[in-house]
């Protein structure tokens, strides 16, 4: 979570005791249901974000809900609901966890320690926001359903009926949230976070997951159908998009799973012409597509770590909106990684525009010779600089003046590779995956990075040549970068 000064902080802990009043969650529970601007208004205290990210996961959820129980679609379009409903819910107790823990904080330190005797509440500040949520839900869905004149007036009647009784139960559940907090301000009531740990979710805790992954009687393991995931991140883009899928078609791997997160504001992704058309060819070909509205936008690190928790095959490639690719590209990247053992391989981008801008000065390579080893790379570390290899069309010299080529390709070292990353995924998860999404601000960069360096400090990671990935030299769409991830959360890498 990002910290602003020292002393808005203070202010807004000062505030904390007034501020967070049960009417203000009401009303920022409806505001954002009826589509107003009510984030924007709900102040610069932080557990406003926590409370924004689990009424949108609980609105995600009631419209997954209601999808869930048609009878008209194919079973698999049920399954994909089911796997839905069992992300966003993971997020919404996510966000309940992380109210929690963030109002517990400002009571530490704007409240006198709780008595011996306080009162201990089974239920906490976090989880009635939640069901004021609920809800603020019921109370929108039912309000429609009771001016709905086609049912009947007697349909509309009843429904009239049970608004009145879910506006009366939001009532009393608000006054025991003012309650709640009022006596922990006081030091009467106390509250825990109490963990969720959704066991269903951990595919090292649910036996139907664990078990398949495991030898049994002498049995081998069961696999996945797919050995590589392609996750790739996408906003209001659906041309490069098109143009990206297209190149994926007719990889020499055989079929991939597709994994497409969509943050666009202003198109669907899966709704544009070309999109759609690249889909059904690639579904002829084997691929399976799976596109999800992911939304709001909390910056790149969250939205990639969305894409690694949809991730089931063994190895996931990171693939930006805007790349092209080679035919046989990830098969030779998933060659490599096997072969090496390593964290990941990437193949760093081409700009094509630049084939006539030499850069020398820029172009030293240092070639992996043996096996690829943990390497631990910081900022302005003298391994840093090789990243300068990766700009303009260096690569492209390189590999052209040593005639590589796909049967020749070489490994080399790397300071990390943007765009095209394959991740060995036991391996990235191992090393905290995007886990710190939430230790930045929403505009951010570098969030690749900062996994690379962490995945590479543990296990390695290279670059191959000759790279086979082009990019489409598109406007970036994260236009402020003046908070870099491997800068921000250097302690994190030092502290290995």
């Amino acid at each position: 979570m990002a910290e602003g000064t020292a002393a808005a902080t203070a202010s807004a802990d000062s505030a904390s005791r007034v501020e967070l009043q049960a009417a203000s969650v009401v009303a920022f529970h409806d505001g954002l249901l009826a589509g107003g601007d009510a984030p924007s208004s709900a102040g610069p205290a932080p557990w406003w974000q926590w409370i924004e990210e689990n009424h949108r996961s609980n609105t995600a959820l009631w419209r997954e809900e209601d999808r869930a129980r048609r009878t008209d679609v194919a079973d698999d379009e049920i399954v994909r609901c089911k796997r839905n409903i069992d992300a966003l819910n993971q997020r919404r107790n996510d966000a309940v966890e992380a109210l929690d823990d963030c109002l517990l904080a400002v009571l530490e330190r704007v409240a006198p320690a709780p008595a011996p005797d306080a009162r201990l509440s089974s239920e906490t500040a976090g989880a009635i926001i939640d069901r004021l949520s609920i809800l603020a839900l019921k109370i929108h869905h039912m309000r429609q359903a009771s001016q709905r004149r086609e049912a009947g007036a007697a349909h509309m009647q009843r429904c009239a009926d049970k608004l009145a009784t879910l506006v009366a139960q939001r009532t009393d559940l608000a006054a025991c949230l003012d309650r709640l907090l009022d006596e922990a301000s006081c030091g009467v009531a106390r509250f825990r976070t109490y963990r969720q740990f959704k066991m269903y979710n951990d595919p090292s805790l649910n036996p139907e997951l664990y078990r398949r992954s495991r030898p049994e009687n002498g049995a081998a393991p069961a696999k996945t159908p797919f050995a590589v995931d392609v996750l790739i991140p996408t906003c209001d883009r659906p041309a490069a998009l098109a143009v990206t899928l297209t190149s994926l078609f007719a990889q020499s791997i055989g079929a991939l799973r597709i994994v497409v997160s969509d943050q666009g504001a202003t198109s669907n992704v899966e709704a544009s012409s070309e999109v759609r058309a690249v889909v059904r060819l690639l579904a002829a070909k084997g691929h399976a597509v799976e596109f999800h509205r992911h939304l709001p936008r909390r910056g790149l690190a969250e939205q990639r770590h969305f894409l690694l928790a949809q991730a089931q095959a063994p190895y996931v490639l990171f693939l930006d909106d805007d790349v092209l690719v080679e035919p046989d590209l990830v098969e030779r990247l998933l060659k490599a990684i096997r072969e090496q053992g390593c964290g990941f391989v990437g193949s760093a981008l081409i700009g094509l525009s630049h084939a006539a801008d030499r850069r020398p000065h820029q172009q030293r390579i240092e070639f992996w010779d043996g096996p690829v080893e943990p390497e631990e790379v910081l900022p302005d570390s003298p391994q840093w600089a090789r990243h300068q290899l990766h700009s303009a069309a260096n690569l492209y010299h390189v590999q052209t003046n040593l005639g590589l080529t796909p049967g020749r390709q070489r490994l080399y070292r790397v300071a990390w590779v943007g765009g095209c990353v394959l991740f060995d995924r036991a391996k990235l998860e191992a090393a905290g995956g995007f886990e710190f999404w939430r230790e930045l601000p929403p505009e951010h960069c570098g969030e690749d990075v900062f996994a690379q360096l962490r995945v590479m400090a543990r296990d390695g990671g290279c670059g191959i040549i000759p790279s086979g990935a082009y990019h489409q030299e598109l406007a970036t769409t994260v236009p402020r970068r003046d908070v870099d991830a491997p800068r921000v959360l250097r302690p994190k890498l030092e502290a290995r």
